[in-house]
């Protein structure tokens, strides 16, 4: 796999939050949110691995993701990706930083128990991320690349909370 997809894929995971409005549940999402996540899931159609972690930052101005994935591509290679985000939950926007040196803008939008994260612009990468928060405490994560004037499916993932959250 090439390193632009590979770039793809890091960005289109962890540019998390939507470009709307805000709403009334994107404090509830943020708090059910908060903590450390392990996931499964497949990249490229791989099987892949994944961390997330979601925390207050800056006095609580904004959530901070810190963000992972591991997998091997159709050449056996590894590959990690390593990111970064910025969050602000009240405004519906953020910043996504990742190891291939990506910095993408962010949008939010929300729902009862999920925020979509539309990441990119017209002079970057394009894409979006649904975060679902799933029944016994799981989250579901879906990533869509933005190419001929569609979104394409590129990953996914299931995630649980890590134990020593104690939540």
């Amino acid at each position: 796999m090439n390193d632009k997809i590979v770039s793809l894929i890091a960005i289109l995971f962890l540019t998390l939050l939507t470009g709307g409005g805000y709403s009334q549940s994107s404090p509830n999402f943020s708090e059910l949110i908060i903590g450390s996540w392990s996931g499964k899931g497949q990249l490229f159609g791989q099987e892949a691995m994944f961390s997330m972690k979601w925390e207050d930052a800056l006095e609580s101005k904004f959530v901070r993701l810190i963000f992972s994935n591991k997998f091997k591509d159709q050449s056996g290679v590894e590959r990690i990706m390593n990111a970064e985000a910025f969050y602000d939950m009240k405004e519906g926007k953020g910043y996504w930083f990742d190891s291939r040196g990506i910095m993408l803008p962010l949008k939010l939008e929300f729902d009862e128990n999920s925020m979509t994260v539309f990441w990119g612009d017209e002079h970057t990468e394009r894409g979006k991320t649904v975060y679902t928060h799933l029944e016994d405490d799981q989250v579901g994560v879906k990533d869509f690349v933005f190419k001929d004037g569609k979104y394409l499916p590129f990953g996914s993932a299931e995630y649980r909370r890590n134990n020593s959250d104690g939540k």
